[in-house]
């Protein structure tokens, strides 16, 4: 394996779950391309996990989390929260940030020493003239969840991405839900990454 390691940590909008053919335009991928062949990006995301252990689908027992560490990264981007928005997963701020800081915190201590990032969720848009998100996830809980990410990061040193910033007027990047981005979308979430990487002197 050559190259600067990266792992993408994440969920469905990591994975590129409804992104026409994910392999070669996620977020990860085409931020492989960005990168170029100094880099070795690999795509950790997995549908429908949360960063909460309470959540009904915890990122911490999935086995991208296991097969994450294992890649001994020295890169890792974190991009996980709209599933803790969704429903009976939001369990308040006090949870979510425990929860989420040990992610980071897992990430920051292992033996390789990586540099850790962690980015905000994206935007969630409504449909047409429904009055609801898609999925059960909630709007005002999203923008706390934000807010704790920036928080932690600020508190631990870790890198921040703020990619809910950087797709907050691009709703026909997401017009297949509202939740997930097609092409164009990741192409938004790559690019804010790649220049927050530059700008941080990782490049």
């Amino acid at each position: 394996m050559r190259g600067v390691r990266v792992a993408c940590v994440g969920d469905s909008i990591t994975r590129g779950t409804f992104v026409l053919r994910r392999r070669t335009n996620a977020y990860p991928a085409q931020l492989q391309t960005m990168l170029g062949d100094g880099f070795c990006v690999h795509n950790f995301g997995v549908n429908a996990h949360a960063a909460q252990r309470a959540a009904d689908f915890p990122y911490w027992g999935s086995e991208a989390f296991v097969a994450s560490t294992e890649f001994r990264p020295e890169i890792v981007l974190i991009m996980l929260g709209t599933n803790d928005s969704r429903g009976g997963n939001w369990r308040g701020v006090d949870a979510f940030r425990a929860d989420y800081r040990d992610l980071a915190l897992h990430y920051r201590h292992l033996a390789s020493n990586p540099a850790v990032w962690l980015m905000t969720p994206p935007t969630l848009f409504r449909l047409g003239r429904s009055t609801k998100v898609r999925y059960g996830m909630d709007d005002d809980a999203l923008r706390e969840i934000c807010g704790v990410v920036e928080s932690i990061a600020a508190g631990i040193e870790c890198g921040l991405i703020d990619v809910n910033a950087a797709t907050a007027n691009h709703p026909e990047a997401f017009r297949f839900d509202g939740v997930h981005p097609g092409g164009a979308g990741a192409t938004l979430i790559a690019r804010e990454v790649f220049e927050a990487l530059a700008e941080g002197g990782v490049l």
